[in-house]
Formats: structure tokens, C-alpha cells, sequence
């Protein structure tokens, strides 16, 4: 049975982890922070890696940006009621929340079995690694960050909401973290698998998210910082060193025929005003809108799927696939089902995959919808159309 090894707006994430549209979670715009009650997920829906875990034995994993939400664990008999009143910015240090505690309906709730996140990425508080569930700042230690710039190891750390994290937080530093947290998973898993134990890795890349903080040098020593014309674009090349790294640390362990690895970004391009336009680089091209919207520019995104021997190399297909999508292809492609009530909004695109003709079962539209909170503000389906002179 094949490994698989995935890197990837909240939305999205959600979209990818369950097989279905956003709407069809707890909030329709999505979940970001860990200050509410519930993940996304709704009660009877299972994550792509409660499927690979229960129905293929798969050893599953996520590093990274989690945001699909939680709920930070809280103790009421610690709340004097002369302390410091619960805010958005004293995620770790205030007296109601008990970080002995796991987060609720965090990564090892539903499906992963080993996980290091941030909640929110590098661009909100808490700025904290949480490892299966469990904090690892010393709460008593956490340190107050504004928004700015500050000089740490890896380079000029960046801060643009303030709030609470490490001391020792550096946004610079943050892919690197992920890219060994994912090879110490990847070597433990070789040493420890018994027989057909197949490993499921979901990798969520810092970049090429604002702020824009690239590291002075990759972890081998290539220089990064100041390498392009902006900071932006010092990003996406780490992005580049990073993804090569994990694909790399596959192919050297003598894995790549035995492991499907998929790359895809969350959303469409930013608008010119943050990425690197005045440079010459335009982050969705010719297509209209951008990130957020319903427009073409706001979710048309790239998709790469790789298995040595099994899936024809350099070929490129043209026919409308969803994000959606990748739960019942990945189900299909190892011989499971998937879980009743779940991925509902998920077509197998598996057989497209190993040929352009094979087009039957496809989708035949897509739909993008954009909600302030659960008020819908826009929507679009895009649909394939074929013309025949």
C-alpha cells in the first residue's frame, strides 16, 4: 500500500482534510483561531486521516499551520475573578485555560496520530508549536509580542498581530522546523513499521503567507534572504528549497516508488499589493480576482501528484478537478472507502490521473462561494464546457 506525503484561508484546508465545500462545516466562511468551541468538523465527519488511519493502518502526521480551529482546554476553579480578562491576545497566560491539557478537537482528534502545529501559522497569536495536542511554551515563560520586527537566530523575525507565543519564536525559522520535524517522523516511522505500515504526511508550509520573513540562509546554507527583488519573493524561493527537501528525503530512502506525493497551494493569488507585482511577478497571472474571491484568480491553483512507476511522468491534464477531490482519489488510489457521511462533495479523479482519456465520472462543475461569517456575499460555478464546430 502506497505512503502518501501532502503539502499545503481556512476554507481550504478544511476543504482538503474532509471532501467537502466549506459550507458544509460548523461556520460556512470557515474556522481560524483556537477561541472557539469546535474544530470545522462537524460530529459525524471524518478527516481524510481518521480514513487512512482506520480503514488502511496508516501511520498519519501533520506539521505545520493547522486553522481549522479548536478549543483551548479550560479550567474554571483557576479563574479568581481578579485576574486578567480572557481577550484574543492572552491565549496562553490567562488563568481560565489549562495548557496541561491537550487542545480539543485538535489534530489528534481527528485522525492524526503524531502532529506539531501552530494554530494560526506564522500570522497570529498564539506564536506556540502545540505537539500532539499539547503546548510546548512554558506558560509561566510566554512572552508578550508586538507587532514589528525582531532579530533572531535564523534571521529578521516578523510579527503583524500582536500576542502572546514563545520567547524564542522566530517566523523566519518555520518551514526549516516543519521540514525536520517531518524527516524525524519519516526516520521513525522506517525504524519502527511492521510489515505494510504506510505512513500519511500533511505538510502545511508557513509560506508564502504574510508576514514576509525569509530566513538569512536554508538549512543548507543557501542564501535567502535578499536573494530577489522583495521579501515576497525570497519566500516563494524557500518555498521551492523546502518542498525539494521533503521530496528529497523520500527519494533517499529509497521510498519514491512506494509514495504518492501531492502538492497544491490553499487558495489563488494574492492582489498585486502583496506579493511582488512592481517586480515583475504576478501571483495569479491572467486570470481574474484573487485570493478570497469567487472569481477564477481566487481558487484556481496548482495540483501535482507524483508515484514513480505508477502515475506517467510530465504530463499535464486540463479537465476541472476540486481540492475536494483529493480525499476520494487518495481513498481510491490505496483501496479503501471512504467513511459513510463524509467527503460528500468528493469525486475520484483517480483514473485521469494515469491517463487523459480516461475523463468518465468526472466532475462537470465547481462552485466557490465567499461568506462574511454565515452571510453569503458572492458566489460562482465554473463549469467545463465543450465545443463542438
Amino acid at each position: 500500500m502506497p505512503t502518501l506525503l501532502r503539502f499545503a484561508r481556512s476554507p481550504s484546508r478544511y476543504m482538503l482534510l474532509s471532501g467537502n465545500y466549506q459550507h458544509r462545516g460548523r461556520i460556512a466562511a470557515g474556522t481560524w483561531d483556537i477561541t472557539g468551541d469546535h474544530n470545522q468538523f462537524q460530529d459525524h465527519q471524518k478527516s481524510i486521516a481518521e480514513a487512512l488511519r482506520d480503514k488502511g493502518n496508516y501511520s498519519t502526521a501533520v506539521f505545520g499551520k493547522w486553522h481549522v480551529r479548536g478549543k483551548i482546554p479550560e479550567n474554571h476553579a483557576n479563574e479568581t475573578g481578579t485576574g486578567t480578562a480572557k481577550t484574543e491576545l492572552n491565549k496562553l497566560t490567562y488563568e481560565g485555560y489549562d495548557w496541561s491539557q491537550p487542545l480539543i478537537e485538535g489534530p489528534q482528534d481527528i485522525g492524526f496520530t503524531s502532529s506539531y502545529i501552530t494554530p494560526n501559522g506564522i500570522q497570529q497569536s498564539p506564536y506556540s508549536f502545540l505537539r500532539n495536542g499539547y503546548l510546548t511554551t512554558n506558560v509561566s515563560e510566554a512572552r508578550f509580542w508586538r507587532k514589528g520586527t525582531y532579530n533572531q537566530t535564523c534571521g529578521e523575525s516578523r510579527i503583524q498581530r500582536k500576542g502572546e507565543g514563545d520567547p524564542d519564536w522566530d517566523s523566519t525559522a518555520y518551514n526549516m522546523i516543519l521540514i525536520n520535524e517531518t524527516e524525524a517522523f519519516l526516520d521513525n516511522h522506517i525504524a519502527n513499521k511492521t510489515g505494510d505500515d504506510p505512513f500519511f504526511a500533511y505538510v502545511a508550509l508557513g509560506a508564502v503567507h504574510g508576514p514576509h520573513s525569509p530566513p538569512d540562509h536554508y538549512l543548507d546554507g543557501t542564501v535567502i534572504a535578499g536573494r530577489y527583488p522583495s521579501a515576497h519573493m525570497d519566500m516563494l524561493f524557500e518555498m521551492d528549497k523546502a518542498v525539494g527537501s521533503l521530496v528529497s528525503m523520500v527519494e533517499d530512502r529509497g521510498l519514491a516508488k512506494n509514495t504518492i506525493i501531492i502538492f497544491a497551494s490553499d487558495n489563488g493569488g494574492v492582489t498585486p499589493a502583496k506579493d511582488s507585482f512592481e517586480y515583475g511577478h504576478d501571483s495569479h497571472g491572467p486570470l481574474r480576482g484573487s485570493k478570497g474571491e469567487v472569481y477564477e484568480g481566487g481558487h484556481r491553483i496548482p495540483l501535482i501528484f507524483r508515484w514513480d512507476g505508477e502515475f506517467p511522468a510530465g504530463e499535464i491534464r486540463s479537465k476541472l478537478v476540486s481540492i475536494t477531490d483529493i480525499y476520494e482519489t487518495i481513498c481510491e488510489l490505496i483501496g479503501i472507502e471512504s467513511p459513510s457521511r463524509s467527503a460528500q462533495d468528493s469525486i475520484s479523479f483517480a483514473d485521469y490521473i494515469y491517463s487523459g482519456n480516461l475523463t468518465l465520472g468526472l466532475r462537470k462543475w465547481y462552485g466557490a462561494w465567499s461568506y462574511n461569517k454565515v452571510r453569503l456575499t458572492a458566489e460562482s460555478i465554473r463549469f467545463k464546457l465543450f465545443y463542438i464546430p
